[in-house]
């Protein structure tokens, strides 16, 4: 099964390599003329062949009539270098992660390809190891039996078998799946590294190299859905996997030809906007069939459809004392009419309406033919709203208990089974007995229930090439009517010069209580059916950072995602900590990691930094997320992706409309909700004042006061020092609670440090502040924009979009000379926690896998 796929690699040649040959290395094949290998082997050719601009040779085997093998051969491209050595320099040694490369190869569309893994390996996988070699003496295929033992950092680790010299590039196979899960590299004294197949999916985060990684993996899963059914004298891998332990009925309910099939409909499909749309709709699913929302504590950093659907693989109920009932099924045939419908509703004219409609048929009859009829009309409800002819985003009535709920006869609960043999309409249930002993399906078809349909059934059509299809009519879109929440802060940018689009009523910020429901309309469920449970529909992803008081002048951090106000995450962190002017630059990495997890639809993350008092005019709202360009680091696609397409660009116009449209180059307190929270006080319980005060904020109206106490015309002068030990917490306390004290300077030392210390002592949860340095005299300009901004609020819920037009605002010179304004304004957001303190909850043990699972 592998040998048609593997290749050997070398310099420009006729391909009849001897043990005296420029032969490099290994690759195999994971799409059709698409080769994947090391980064290394590729350099042995030097800079010229790494940028694409110089030949390599590739030459692989082919059966024949008669049974024998036969080389064949073609010119290669290395089409993306990851990393590529910095041009004058010599490469290192060894070749840093990811160590990968992706090469164009002539004459190889009809080559047999791998099966890429789409999730991460165990440790004890069993391995087989495959590539060329010359140890021997003779040149000839090598392959051996080993086990993976586990990961250092980026390497996998391998024992039981040692890699030898012409392996690199060559692919380590999961035996008990049936999948590549790593590309070796080459080896240490006692172990062999591989590069993981994941760091394949990390690099459709390069601005340079995505777009080709994205054509090729979409490539390999047309490729092996087109294998299904279609004669050969090789067996594909599909089959193949369908006889090894990994995908036995006891590990999965998911045959491996539902699941190419699935991958095959994916792959038509416009990508995810990132890794929150995928992680939300698998959250959102295992709600749905478990009956309770349970985040995972491990970040799940996807970026395919596939590696979403992977996620729900062997996905059991949470029975008391572990265990549980087999629910994969159920969970990936939803998560299927979810992207469905998110594809007809958010892309419509971005897919061939043809190739929708397809994929909403397949999942149709497969719905039809499910063995539990509620979650065949959950699914269908679902496809409903992706064909336009029903419901729209919004809640499902639920069934208490969910899929786990408790009817004695069977694992899905008293509400949603209904007697047996019957289905609901006039469907038959599909079960033996039946006059059909199948189920119609809306192009009036009748199909076998999905748990009777053989792995190599051709009941369901195959994804045909792209352009094979006649597309009928567009599949309509109809628009959903979501009210935003506050967080979101939709705007105007009307410069406090009109009235906020957030508005009373909006939700708070508050970490210390849920945040409210995205609003959208219900769907309209059939009047005699029950459902199964629908997820939460406000359940919104935010992002906590925290930076500790310094220990020997370095701040630890950590960086966390918060489900719904409550269930937390960690992204990352370091209790050694980083000096203050180093926070921008290690926690950018963290950060953007964290809201491409937390974005998702039409939500954007806000973020609290949680600070000590001293960091409080740390400028988070002003930080980018893009990093400077640096070729020693970047994954860089040689030109064949990127040169081609912009000849004839004068200037830096491309580079500049680039960076327009990455919006990672726009500081983060212009597109989203960024607050300072006291990292001190929510480590304390709660006082009465700060209670107190947060709900006089929140009632409004937002009333204007000043920090220091003074009128808000004598700013602060020159030189002002607080006096005694509270100087300002009398007047403080005696502002109402609906007074947002504002103050016009940074509150890091001196007196705004003071004063901010006895805001919080006083319990006030608002503050505004200016935190960047500014002369005296403008300070009566910025308390008038500051009591301006408070007006257009109302109370605290409203204030995150007018500060967010004010950023913006701010951001222009012109705009802001134009409209009088002032300064960098800052907000302290710091609602009274009515929780148990951020990751301190407790924990449940994960449900017992099933034997070999």
């Amino acid at each position: 099964m592998v040998r048609p796929s593997l290749a050997r690699i070398g310099a420009p040649g006729d391909g009849y390599a001897t043990d005296r040959d420029s032969y490099w290395g290994s690759g195999f094949f994971i799409a059709p003329g698409w080769l994947l290998t090391c980064a290394h082997v590729v350099g042995k050719g030097g800079a010229a062949v790494c940028r694409g601009q110089s030949a390599l040779s590739v030459t692989w085997q082919e059966r024949t009539a008669d049974g024998a093998w036969e080389p064949r051969g073609g010119t290669g491209t290395a089409v993306v270098v990851a990393p590529r050595p910095e041009a004058g320099r010599p490469a290192r040694d060894p070749w840093p992660f990811p160590d990968l490369a992706l090469v164009r190869v002539t004459g190889a569309d009809e080559v047999r390809c791998l099966w890429l893994g789409d999730r991460e390996a165990g440790p004890r996988t069993p391995l087989g190891l495959y590539g060329w070699s010359v140890q021997t003496g003779e040149l000839g295929i090598r392959q051996g039996s080993g086990e993976l033992a586990g990961s250092d950092a980026r390497a996998l680790l391998l024992t039981g078998i040692l890699p030898v010299g012409g392996l690199s590039g060559g692919p380590a196979l999961d035996l008990r799946h049936g999948s590549v899960i790593g590309v070796i590299k080459g080896r240490r004294r006692e172990e062999g590294v591989a590069v993981p197949v994941t760091a394949l999916y990390e690099l459709l985060d390069s601005r340079e190299a995505g777009r080709a990684v994205r054509e090729v993996l979409r490539a390999h899963d047309l490729h092996h859905a087109s294998l299904l059914g279609a004669s050969s004298p090789y067996p594909h891998w599909t089959a193949v996997q369908a006889t090894l332990p990994g995908h036995t009925s006891s590990v999965s309910g998911i045959s491996t030809e539902l699941r190419t099939r699935l991958y095959g409909h994916l792959a038509h499909l416009p990508p995810p906007a990132g890794a929150g749309e995928v992680v939300h709709l698998v959250e959102d699913v295992k709600e749905q069939v478990r009956g309770e929302r349970l985040p995972s504590l491990v970040l799940r950093n996807v970026r395919t459809w596939r590696e979403g659907a992977a996620l729900l693989y062997g996905l059991r109920t949470l029975d008391p004392g572990g265990g549980g009932t087999l629910v994969d099924l159920d969970a990936v045939l939803l998560y299927a009419a979810r992207v469905a419908r998110k594809a007809a509703r958010e892309h419509a004219e971005e897919v061939e309406a043809g190739r929708l409609r397809a994929f909403t048929e397949w999942i149709a009859g497969q719905a039809a033919g499910h063995r539990h009829w509620a979650v065949g009309e959950a699914i269908r409800a679902l496809l409903e709203g992706a064909e336009g002819a029903g419901p729209a985003d919004g809640p499902t009535p639920a069934v208490s208990g969910g899929l786990s709920g408790g009817r004695p006869d069977g694992p899905y609960g008293s509400g949603l089974g209904g007697p047996p043999g019957s289905q609901p309409d006039g469907v038959s249930s599909g079960r033996s007995g039946s006059p059909s002993n199948g189920v119609p399906v809306p192009n009036g078809a009748v199909v076998a229930p999905a748990q009777a349909v053989p792995a190599q059934s051709g009941a369901v059509d195959v994804p045909t090439p792209v352009g094979a299809l006649e597309a009928p009519s567009a599949i309509e879109a109809p628009s959903v009517l979501e009210a935003p929440s506050a967080l979101e802060a939709p705007s105007t940018v009307e410069c406090l010069g009109a009235p906020s689009s957030t508005g009373p009523g909006a939700a708070p910020l508050s970490a210390g209580s849920a945040h409210p429901p995205e609003g959208g309309r219900a769907i309209q469920p059939h009047a005699t059916v029950p459902s199964l449970p629908t997820p939460s529909p406000g359940t919104r992803t935010d992002v906590l950072v925290k930076v500790g008081p310094a220990t020997y002048g370095r701040h630890p951090w950590s960086v966390q995602l918060i489900y719904g106000g409550q269930d937390v995450t960690p992204v990352d962190g370091d209790d050694r900590g980083v000096r203050a002017e180093e926070l921008a630059r290690v926690l950018r990495e963290p950060l953007a990691t964290a809201l491409n997890q937390g974005d998702h639809g039409e939500h954007l993350a806000a973020i609290e930094v949680f600070l000590p008092r001293k960091l409080f005019d740390l400028p988070v709202d002003d930080w980018q997320l893009l990093p400077d360009p640096s070729p020693t680091t970047a994954a860089t696609a040689t030109t064949a992706f990127d040169d081609e397409d912009h000849e004839g660009d004068e200037g830096d116009e491309y580079d500049e409309d680039d960076d327009f449209v990455d919006e990672r180059a726009l500081p983060l307190g212009m597109r989203r909700t960024v607050v300072v929270r006291d990292v001190r006080r929510n480590g304390l319980p709660p006082s009465p004042e700060w209670r107190r005060r947060w709900k006089g904020v929140l009632r409004g109206p937002l009333a204007h006061g000043t920090l220091n106490g003074r009128p808000a015309a004598e700013g602060h002068p020159p030189g002002a020092r607080a006096g005694g030990r509270f100087p300002y917490y009398g007047a403080l306390s005696a502002m109402s609670d609906a007074s947002v004290p504002v103050y016009c300077g940074p509150v890091g030392s001196g007196e705004g440090y003071a004063a901010m210390r006895d805001a919080l002592r006083s319990g006030h949860a608002v503050v505004l502040w200016r935190r960047d340095q500014h002369d005296h005299e403008e300070c009566g300009d910025f308390h008038r924009q500051a009591a301006d901004l408070l007006g257009l609020a109302g109370h605290a819920d409203g204030l995150h979009g007018p500060v967010r037009d004010l950023r913006i605002c701010l951001a222009d010179p012109d705009t802001a000379r134009a409209h009088g304004l002032r300064g960098k304004i800052a907000v302290l957001f710091d609602p009274p926690p009515d929780r148990t303190p951020y990751g301190t909850e407790s924990m449940r043990p994960p449900p017992l896998a099933a034997p070999g699972g």
